[in-house]
């Protein structure tokens, strides 16, 4: 077994399972003969620094360019879940025309788009040219570059210091963290805030929610390892909210040390990770096993509907689907066609063996099949409430992950 060392802490790291194969996640391809570029997915937890993470790493380049497929402004629900924090920070923290905010992983321009249109000075960073175009039509300054230490003394020169720091479902997409870590520390004020929110370790767990391991979430944080992470920098998470977002997220509210109290709210989250057993490695043996028995609940129910002769789609082509898709052994013979509302995803297939046709969510309207995966669980009530006709017509929704429910 190959030796692998934490990205975070250079120790070396417990390898716990190796998924197979794998495209990556956001790689749809035009047709099922494209040649494409596949990795060994493989899984690991350090126990020095609590950080659980993706062992072998694509290029950046081949994860993150002029083709990145994941558009954060496709959903509703994102784009008012970033803009009610946008108003929350603005009148909390007066922000103005003498501030600076700073988003690292900006995307489409989701959360800045609201801070651009009250004139308050800002810049997003991005390393997917696309994204950064779309960002930029809408009025949001963006940088199209990888974001680390010697970019955050560009941007001071440029800019000054940054009140605030975004960094939305990014954290997780960074082989070089510490670089990362270093150059938001240098960049924010000495009593500025850095927010990141990502996918929750303790959510995954609890959900055995695997498909949130892809190449692109090299990481999913929880609040022993974020600390860890910053801590390094002279800073510390002071508070933190958890949400459902994205199959559960948790947003550490980060700052320079002994700045701020230590919220009631971190302790009540170290206390659930201690009884989750967030830095034991038994517990992640334990999800091993779930999800090796996760993937045969969905095989088994798969086949028994395809031999009663009844038809499947899927719902939502999220990178997530990606892992599920190719850890499961699941394709084109067995899912029909997915739906997605995503001009990078329309017209494609799905990356690696699973290959399946994707077709634009108007169409959805028409569909008579009798079940529906819904990769994107975790959308499932805005998804659910708006194509309300499926389940009317008899349809059923397939959750492909926790207990495999059939809604």
């Amino acid at each position: 077994m190959k030796n692998y060392s934490c990205r975070v802490c250079n120790v070396e790291v417990k390898e716990l399972m190796s998924f197979g194969e794998m495209p990556i996640a956001n790689a749809f391809v035009i047709n099922r003969v494209d040649n494409q570029y596949l990795f060994n997915l493989k899984i690991g937890f350090c126990e020095k620094c609590f950080t659980f993470q993706v062992l072998e790493i694509p290029e950046a380049k081949k994860m993150f360019n002029e083709n990145y497929a994941y558009l954060a402004s496709t959903s509703e629900v994102m784009k008012n879940h970033w803009k009610e924090l946008g108003d929350r920070l603005i009148e909390k923290k007066k922000l103005g025309k003498t501030s600076f905010v700073a988003e690292i992983g900006s995307n489409d321009g989701i959360f800045l788009e609201n801070i651009s249109k009250k004139e308050i000075p800002h810049l997003g960073v991005d390393a997917s040219k696309n994204v950064c175009e779309i960002a930029e039509k809408k009025g949001v300054k963006t940088l199209n570059a990888f974001f680390g230490a010697n970019e955050a003394k560009k941007i001071i020169s440029q800019y000054g210091q940054a009140d605030i720091i975004l960094s939305s479902n990014t954290m997780h997409h960074i082989e070089d963290i510490n670089n990362v870590a270093e150059g938001m520390s240098n960049l924010i004020k000495e009593d500025g805030v850095i927010i990141t929110e990502d996918p929750s370790l303790v959510e995954m767990i609890k959900k055995n929610s695997y498909d949130q391991i892809y190449a692109e979430h090299m990481y999913i944080w929880s609040l022993a390892s974020i600390n860890s992470l910053f801590n390094k920098f002279n800073l510390e998470v002071f508070d933190i909210e958890n949400n459902n977002f994205h199959g559960g997220c948790s947003r550490y509210f980060i700052g320079k040390k002994n700045k701020r109290k230590i919220s009631q709210n971190i302790i009540k989250h170290a206390k659930l990770e201690k009884e989750v057993g967030i830095k034991e490695l038994n517990t992640y043996k334990k999800f091993v096993d779930n999800v090796i028995i996760s993937k045969a609940k969905l095989n088994k129910l798969i086949t028994m509907i395809k031999n009663e002769g009844k038809k499947i789609v899927g719902y939502g082509a999220p990178a997530k689907s990606t892992t599920i898709l190719n850890y499961c052994g699941i394709n084109y013979k067995s899912i029909e066609v997915i739906y997605d509302n995503s001009a990078t995803k329309i017209n494609k297939h799905t990356p690696g063996k699973s290959l399946i046709k994707i077709d634009d969510t108007k169409n959805f309207k028409n569909e008579l099949s009798e079940y529906c995966v819904l990769f994107a669980w975790n959308h499932k009530e805005e998804i659910l409430n708006k194509e309300k006709q499926y389940s009317k017509k008899g349809g059923k929704w397939i959750i492909p992950v926790n207990g495999i429910d059939i809604i």
